[in-house]
Order: structure tokens, then C-alpha cells, then sequence
């Protein structure tokens, strides 16, 4: 009888070590959900005259740069500020933006209305004509190509 329960006690023993030894644990991912506040993430605009990256985080900040493009004087700046929704699809940003409305490679403190497309995943920034931002990533994270 002693026999029979050494013998279970080690299948038991035996039978814990393998099914931990095949599991596989996941490492935690963040995930962003983007139903709530779909800009954040990563966003690129081209124009002729610049290259522009914003970078919308979920604690309502943002980073963004700006490049000359080919055909003007080369400038780069980097810039920050924070955003806000405004309504619907509508946001704020506060902060300093580069010549939005103005030509010009200085940086305005000031505030930019951004409206955000569901349809087609891309938002506008109506002061400035044209320039259209399309998504890189949902994932909020610096481009190695800046």
C-alpha cells in the first residue's frame, strides 16, 4: 500500500514539472485601445516643403518634429505641447508648433485645431492647407527615421 502511494506522489510530482515545463507565458503587451481616443499613436504628413511626425500619447501630450523638405532651406525642430478633445472627432493642441499659418522655422506657442477622418484614418489641421496626416502606428512610439 506504501508502494502504491510513493508511486502516485511521484506521477503527481512528475505530471506538474512536465505541464509547467510546456506552458508558455505570455510577457505582458501593452495594448492601446484607440476606440477612446483615436489619435494616439504615430502620424506622418509630406508636403513639398516639409516633413512633419506627431506623436500623440494617451496622457494627452505630444511630441512632435518638422523637416525641410528638398525645395526650401533646411530647418529641423522638434516640439511639444499637450491636446485635448474639443468635440466629436475634433481635438486641441496646445503648444509650440512650427510656423502653422506662417512661413516661418520659428516655433509659436499657440493652440491648432485637428480633425480627425474615422473614415480614412487621418486627420487635417485646417490652418494649414493641404497637409494631411496619415498613421504609421497606433502604438504611441519615437520613429527611428527622425
Amino acid at each position: 500500500m506504501c508502494r502504491i502511494r510513493e508511486l502516485t506522489l511521484g506521477a503527481v510530482i512528475i505530471s506538474i514539472i512536465i505541464s509547467a515545463g510546456c506552458s508558455t507565458l505570455k510577457p505582458d503587451t501593452p495594448s492601446y485601445n484607440n476606440d477612446k481616443n483615436p489619435i494616439v499613436g504615430l502620424w506622418f504628413s509630406e508636403s513639398p516643403d516639409s516633413v512633419t511626425y506627431f506623436i500623440f500619447y494617451e496622457n494627452l501630450t505630444f511630441t512632435a518634429w518638422s523637416r525641410s523638405g528638398a525645395d526650401v532651406p533646411d530647418y529641423r525642430y522638434q516640439y511639444f505641447g499637450t491636446w485635448d478633445v474639443s468635440g466629436g472627432n475634433q481635438y486641441t493642441t496646445t503648444g509650440q508648433h512650427i510656423g502653422y499659418g506662417e512661413v516661418t522655422a520659428l516655433a509659436i506657442w499657440r493652440d491648432l485645431t485637428i480633425l480627425y477622418d474615422p473614415a480614412s484614418d487621418t486627420f487635417t489641421i485646417p490652418v494649414y492647407d493641404n497637409q494631411e496626416f496619415h498613421r504609421i502606428s497606433k502604438i504611441p512610439e519615437e520613429p527611428g527615421i527622425v
